[in-house]
C-alpha cells in the first residue's frame, strides 16, 4: 500500500486505540457541563456602549444651552478615539448628549473617559451651569421581570407603600440588581402654606421654608475631650407631625408663630399628579395599580433570576400580602427565554433524530448506529465553548448547532459510506481496506472543511448590533465543523472497523490482523473496482441524463440560458417587491406597550378619559387578558425607546398602556398581528382628544430604531421645517404609515414669568427671591427629611401651594414676598405674566442641525425601504426644492438641506453591507483555496459556479412562505457557498483521479458522480431535514428556509451543471482521458 497520507495515517494510530473512547466521554462530559452551566436567554445580549451627559443651565434658553453647552460637550466628545457618534439636545433648562462609543468598550471605560472629559474642561462651561449627570444605557436596565399589584378596595398610596416594602425584600433575592416601583403614589409630608393667613401674620412663603430648613439642621462639631472623648452633634431634627407643626416660623403682636398657624401639615400621599390603573379578564372596570421592575445583574442567568424571584413571593405573599390584593406577572424575560431555548432544543433533538433516519435509509442500520453515536460528541463542543467564551443559550446560538448538524454528520457519512464501500469491493473487512477508505477521502474532506469554515468565519466580523446578534452562528457552527472533522478522522474509523461488515461477512473471529501481502492483494482489488464504470439503475439513469448534454453542445447553452434566466427572475422579485429586504422577523411576546401622546398642554384628565377609551376597545379582543395604564409617568422599561434622544417634558399628556396577552397555545392570534390591527383602529379611537399612538413591541433581534425615520440636516431652519411638514404629509397619506412622530416635539402652552427690575428695584426685592418663590409655590421644594422608625426610606417634607390655590395665573398673583426691609410685596407688583409657546428642543447628530420625521410600518402592507422609496418618488413630484437625498452615510456639513435615510434602514443597509463584504471575501477565500489544492485558476471557477445559482431556490420559497428576505437569510446564503462547495470538491476530486488512471472523461465524469451521489443526496437530505428544522422557529424562520431552498437546487446543479461545465471545458476538445492540469499546460 502506498504510503498515506495525514487523514491514513491517524487512522492507522488510533483504529486500535483505547484513547478512542475516551475522546468521545470527554465531549459528552464536556457538553453536558456546558447545557447545564451556560446562562438561557430569549435572545443575544447586544452591547453598544452607549452614555448619556445630562448637564444643567436653568433659565438660559434653549439657543444658550444649544450653544454654550450642548455643541462644545458634543464636540469634546466627538474628539475621543472609540467614539462613534454624538447626539445632542438643548433644552431651555438643560443639554442631554448621547455618546455611541464602537463595539468593545465595557460601560466602565466609558464612563471613565467621559467623566475624565468633563472634569479637564469643566472651567470651559460657562457659570451657572450645574454638575453633570453621567449613566451608561445598557440591557441590565431592562425589565426582567414586571410584577403588577392591583386591589379595588386600596388606592394607590397604599399600594405603593405595599409595593415598596415587597421591593425591599426581593432585591435580596441573589441574581436581582433592583427593583424599582411604577406608578402609586409615595408618602409625603406636605405642608401647605394658607395664602391668606400667610398675609394675616406676616410670613413670606420663603422666610416659612428657611425656618422648616433651620429647624432639622445638624451639623458635626469637633469632639470634646475630657475624660472621654465625645462625638457633638448640635441641631435638631423633627421626629413627628407634630414636631414640625410646632417650629417657630415668625413673630408678631400676639407672640410666636407657628407654622400651624400659616399652614396645613399633611402626612399621606403625594399629589394626584399620575395615575396607574390596571384591568384583568372578568372584571367590570379598572382599578388601581403598582408595578414592580425587576432588573438583573448583567451576565446572570435571566430564568434562574426570575424563578428565584417568583419562589421568593410565594413565600412573601401569606406574611404581607393582603387576600384582596391581587399579584399578577405581566412579564416574565426569564420563562420567555425558557421556553424559547427548549423550543429550539426540541427542534434540535428531532433534528438530530431525522438526520440517523436519513442515514438509516441511506446507509442502513450500522452507519446509522455510528453516527447516532458520534453526533452527541460533535455538537457537545459547542455548548461548552459558549460557556468557555461568554455566550449564552438562546435561539440564535443554537441555531449554530442546528445550521451544523447536517454538515457535522456529513463528515462521518463520507468516511463510513468510503468503509463500507471499500468492504463491498474488497469483499472483506481488514484494518488496512479502512486505512485506505479513510486517506482516500480524507484529504477532499479536509478542504471540504476548511471552505465551509472559510464561509463561515467571515461572518462573524460583522460590525454593529447585527453581528452581535448573529456572531454565535458563524462561531459556533465552525467549531462544530472542525470538532467533526477530529471525530471524523479519529473515532470514525474506530468505530466503523467495529460496527461495518463486508458481504461475505467476518466469521466469528471478528476484526483480523493481516499482513502486508493480504493488505496488498486487498488494495488491488479495490483498485481494480474503482476503474470499473460503475453499474446499476443509479448509474445507467445518470449516464442517461448527462449524455445528450455530453453529445450536443446547444443543449448545453440551452441549459446554461434557462439557468440564467431563472437566475434573472428570481433576483426581479426582489426588484418588483414580491420579496422585500427587512432585518429580523418579528417574534410573539405575552406583553406589548400602547404609547398614547395628546397635544401638549393637556390635563391628566383628559389623558385618562383617552386611555380609558383605548381601554374599552381592548376589552373586545378575546387574546387580551389584561392591561396596565400607566398616565402621567413612566412604566417599567422593557425595551429601549426607538428615536433620537430627549429630555423629558411635562407628561400629563401621556401615557402607556401595557397589553398582557396570555400563553401562545391559549390564543389564535400573535401579539405582532393584534399589535397591527390595533395601529389601524388606534387613529380613529385618539380622534376625539386629537392624539397619536404607538405599538412598542419588544425587538426579536437588532433593531429597536423607528421603521422610518427621516433626517433632515440643513442650516436654514425654516427649509427644515418646511421639509418636515413636507415628509410628516406625505406619510400620512401613505396607506402602510402610522404614527407620525416629529422631533423636535410640538410646543406646548407656557406662562412666562418675568421679574421687572425697575418696579423690583423700587419695591426692594431681589430678582432671585421672586423667582424662588414662584418656583417653591408650584413644583414645590423639599424643606428636610422626616426619619420615622417603621419607615425603610426618610419621608420628604415638601412645601408648596394646595393643589386649589395654583391653578390660575391668579393664585400666583396672589403671594407675598418680604423685600429687604421686611416689608411684605405682592408678586404682581414685581412680576409680569404673558401667555406663550415653550420653545422648540434643538438637536443635532455630529453636530450639525437636525429635525427628525418618524413613523410606524405596517407590515403586512409594506416594509420601510419600500416606504422610503415610495415617499422619496413622491417627493420627487413637488413643487419644491429639492434636498439632497442620501441613502448609505449621513452628510458631513449642513452648507445645503439633505435629506438622510436613518431608523431601521440605516442599519439594515450596514448589515447587507457587511454581509456582502463577508460574501466577496468567502468567494476569495474559496477560490484561493481551490486554486492551491487543484492546481488550476480554470477548476475553482468551474466549482463556484453554483453559488450565485442557489438564489433560483431561495428568493422564489421565500415568496411561495410569504416571508421576505431577513439577514439571518443572507447569512444562510453564504453558508450555502460552502455546501455548495463541499460537494463539487469531493465530485470534481472523484474526478480527477479516474482521469489519472486513464479513464475517458466522459465516463470519469459520469463514474465520479454515480458513486458520489448518494453521498450527496444524503448531505442535501441531512441539511434540508436536519438545518432545515430551523423552519419551525419564528426568529430563524428565514435562516432555515434558506438552507432548505438553497440546498435542493444546490444539489441538483452539483450533480449536473458541475459534470457539464467540465466537459464543456477540459472535455470537448479531446475525448481521451486526460488531467486538466495536463490541458493546461498543453494549452499554453
Amino acid at each position: 500500500m502506498d504510503r498515506p497520507g495525514l487523514a491514513g495515517l491517524l487512522a492507522k494510530r488510533l483504529i486500535d486505540s483505547p484513547l478512542v473512547p475516551l475522546i468521545v466521554l470527554a465531549a459528552l462530559v464536556m457538553g453536558a457541563y456546558g447545557l447545564t452551566m451556560t446562562p438561557r436567554e430569549d435572545r443575544p445580549d447586544i452591547e453598544i456602549p452607549t452614555a448619556l451627559i445630562t448637564i444643567p443651565f436653568p433659565g438660559a434658553g434653549v439657543e444658550r444651552v444649544d450653544e454654550l453647552v450642548a455643541r462644545p460637550v458634543g464636540s469634546w466628545a466627538s474628539q475621543l478615539e472609540r467614539v462613534v457618534e454624538v447626539k445632542t439636545v438643548a433644552a431651555a433648562d438643560a443639554a442631554l448628549i448621547e455618546v455611541e462609543f464602537s463595539t468593545g468598550i465595557s460601560d466602565a471605560q466609558a464612563y471613565g473617559e467621559l467623566k475624565e472629559l468633563m472634569e479637564s474642561n469643566r472651567s470651559r462651561l460657562p457659570p451657572g451651569v450645574g454638575a453633570e449627570s453621567i449613566r451608561t444605557v445598557g440591557d441590565e436596565l431592562f425589565t426582567g421581570l414586571m410584577l403588577t399589584l392591583s386591589s379595588s378596595d386600596w388606592g394607590g398610596y397604599e399600594l405603593r407603600r405595599l409595593a415598596s416594602e415587597l421591593a425591599a425584600r426581593l432585591e435580596a433575592v441573589n441574581g436581582v440588581r433592583a427593583v424599582i416601583v411604577h406608578g402609586g403614589q409615595p408618602r409625603e409630608l406636605q405642608v401647605l402654606p394658607r395664602p391668606r393667613d400667610l398675609a394675616a401674620y406676616d410670613v413670606g412663603l420663603l422666610q416659612m421654608y428657611e425656618a422648616i430648613e433651620a429647624a432639622s439642621l445638624r451639623l458635626p462639631t469637633e469632639p470634646l475631650r475630657g475624660d472621654l472623648t465625645r462625638q457633638v452633634r448640635v441641631g435638631a431634627w423633627p421626629t413627628s407631625v407634630a414636631d414640625i407643626e410646632r417650629i417657630q416660623v415668625g413673630t408678631g403682636p400676639a407672640g410666636v408663630i407657628y407654622l400651624a398657624d400659616v399652614a396645613d401639615v399633611i402626612d399621606g400621599p403625594s399629589p394626584d399628579d399620575s395615575y396607574s390603573l390596571h384591568w384583568q379578564r372578568g372584571e367590570a372596570t379598572e382599578v388601581a395599580a403598582v408595578s414592580l421592575a425587576v432588573t438583573s445583574i448583567p451576565y446572570r442567568n435571566i430564568s434562574a433570576v426570575t424563578a428565584r424571584t417568583l419562589e421568593r413571593l410565594e413565600t412573601l405573599k401569606p406574611q404581607m400580602i393582603p387576600a384582596h390584593v391581587q399579584v399578577s406577572i405581566a412579564y416574565d424575560a426569564g420563562r420567555a427565554a425558557t421556553e424559547t431555548v427548549m423550543s429550539v432544543l426540541e427542534n434540535f433533538f428531532i433534528a438530530t433524530v431525522v438526520v440517523v433516519i436519513i442515514i438509516l435509509i441511506g446507509l442502513g442500520w450500522r452507519e446509522a448506529v455510528g453516527v447516532s453515536l458520534l453526533l452527541p460528541a460533535i455538537l457537545s463542543i459547542v455548548p461548552f465553548a459558549y460557556l468557555w467564551i461568554g455566550f449564552s443559550l438562546n435561539p440564535v446560538s443554537i441555531a449554530a448547532m442546528i445550521l451544523a448538524i447536517g454538515l457535522v454528520a456529513d463528515d462521518t457519512v463520507i468516511i463510513m459510506e468510503n468503509i463500507g464501500r471499500h468492504f463491498r469491493e474488497a469483499g472483506e473487512r481488514s484494518r488496512d481496506v479502512v486505512i485506505r477508505a479513510v486517506d482516500e477521502v480524507g484529504n477532499p474532506t479536509i478542504l471540504a472543511v476548511f471552505l465551509i469554515v472559510a464561509t463561515l468565519l467571515p461572518t462573524a466580523f460583522i460590525s454593529g448590533e447585527m453581528g452581535q446578534y448573529t456572531r454565535a452562528i458563524p462561531i459556533g457552527a465552525s467549531l462544530a465543523i472542525l470538532f467533526s472533522l477530529v471525530i471524523a478522522l479519529t473515532v470514525t474509523p474506530f468505530v466503523a472497523f467495529r460496527l461495518l461488515r463486508s458481504p461475505t461477512g467476518d466469521g466469528a473471529g471478528g476484526p483480523r490482523d493481516e499482513g502486508q501481502d493480504e493488505g496488498t492483494e486487498n488494495d488491488q482489488a479495490t483498485r481494480q473496482g474503482e476503474d470499473q464504470m460503475p453499474s446499476g439503475r443509479l448509474a445507467d439513469a445518470y449516464r442517461l441524463l448527462l449524455q445528450p448534454f455530453f453529445n450536443h453542445a446547444w443543449l448545453r447553452w440551452i441549459f446554461y440560458a434557462v439557468l440564467a434566466i431563472l437566475l434573472v427572475a428570481s433576483i426581479s422579485m426582489v426588484a418588483f417587491r414580491a420579496v422585500q429586504l427587512t432585518l429580523v422577523p418579528f417574534l410573539d411576546r405575552e406583553v406589548f406597550v400602547i404609547e398614547m401622546e395628546l397635544p401638549p398642554g393637556s390635563p391628566l384628565e383628559t389623558t385618562l378619559q383617552a386611555s380609558a377609551a383605548v381601554g374599552r376597545a381592548l376589552r373586545e379582543y378575546p387574546e387580551i387578558e389584561a392591561y396596565t395604564v400607566f398616565a402621567g409617568t413612566d412604566g417599567p422599561l422593557l425595551m429601549a425607546r426607538p428615536g433620537p434622544p430627549d429630555l423629558p417634558t411635562a407628561s400629563s399628556h401621556r401615557a402607556s398602556i401595557y397589553v398582557q396577552l396570555p400563553h401562545k397555545e391559549q390564543r389564535v392570534r400573535l401579539s405582532y398581528e393584534l399589535g397591527r390591527e390595533l395601529m389601524d383602529r388606534l387613529p380613529a379611537l385618539l380622534a376625539p382628544f386629537d392624539g397619536r399612538a404607538w405599538t412598542r413591541h419588544i425587538p426579536s433581534g437588532p433593531s429597536n430604531d423607528n421603521d422610518v425615520q427621516a433626517e433632515i440636516h440643513g442650516a436654514d431652519h425654516d427649509r427644515q421645517q418646511a421639509l418636515a411638514d413636507m415628509l410628516a404629509r406625505l406619510l400620512e397619506e401613505h396607506e402602510a404609515a402610522v404614527g407620525i412622530e416629529r422631533f423636535p416635539k410640538p410646543p406646548a402652552p407656557e406662562l412666562r414669568l418675568t421679574v421687572d427690575q425697575t418696579r423690583a428695584t423700587a419695591q426692594g426685592v431681589l430678582p432671585a427671591r421672586a423667582a424662588a418663590a414662584v418656583q417653591m409655590a408650584l413644583t414645590g421644594r423639599t424643606a428636610t427629611d422626616l426619619d420615622l422608625p417603621h419607615e425603610r426610606q426618610p419621608i420628604p417634607i415638601v412645601v408648596r401651594l394646595p393643589e386649589t390655590e395654583r391653578q390660575w395665573v391668579e393664585d400666583l398673583a396672589g403671594l407675598y414676598i418680604h423685600n429687604e426691609a421686611g416689608q411684605p410685596v405682592p408678586l404682581r407688583d414685581v412680576l409680569d405674566f404673558t401667555e406663550g409657546e415653550t420653545t422648540a428642543h434643538r438637536h443635532r447628530k455630529n453636530q450639525l442641525p437636525v429635525v427628525y420625521v418618524a413613523a410606524q410600518i405596517n407590515r403586512d402592507r409594506s416594509q420601510p425601504v419600500s416606504v422610503q422609496r415610495d415617499i422619496g418618488g413622491t417627493l420627487r413630484d413637488q413643487d419644491i426644492e429639492q434636498p439632497d437625498i442620501r441613502w448609505f452615510s449621513p452628510p458631513e456639513s449642513d452648507l445645503e438641506t439633505t435629506l438622510f435615510w436613518g431608523g431601521e434602514w440605516q442599519m439594515t443597509q450596514e448589515v447587507y453591507r457587511d454581509l456582502a463584504l463577508a460574501g466577496v471575501g468567502v468567494l476569495l477565500v474559496i477560490y484561493t483555496l481551490l486554486s492551491a489544492w487543484f492546481g488550476s485558476y480554470v477548476i475553482p471557477l468551474l466549482i463556484m459556479m453554483p453559488i450565485p445559482l442557489v438564489f433560483i431556490g431561495v428568493i422564489p420559497a421565500h415568496w411561495a412562505m410569504g416571508l421576505d428576505i431577513a439577514g439571518l437569510g443572507v447569512l444562510g446564503v453564504i453558508a450555502l457557498a460552502g455546501i455548495v462547495v463541499r460537494n463539487a470538491v469531493l465530485l470534481v476530486d472523484f474526478t480527477q483521479q479516474r482521469l489519472e488512471r486513464g479513464m475517458d472523461i466522459q465516463d470519469a465524469l459520469i463514474s465520479a458522480g454515480a458513486l458520489r451521489t448518494r453521498p450527496i443526496l444524503l448531505t442535501a437530505g441531512t441539511v434540508a431535514f436536519g438545518s432545515g428544522a430551523l423552519i419551525f422557529e419564528p426568529a430563524l424562520k428565514p435562516l432555515g428556509l434558506t438552507l432548505v431552498s438553497g440546498v435542493v437546487v444546490a444539489t441538483m446543479l452539483t450533480l449536473i451543471l458541475i459534470p457539464m461545465l467540465y466537459f464543456h471545458v477540459f472535455g470537448t476538445g479531446s475525448s481521451t482521458a486526460r488531467a486538466p492540469e495536463h490541458q493546461e499546460e498543453t494549452s499554453r
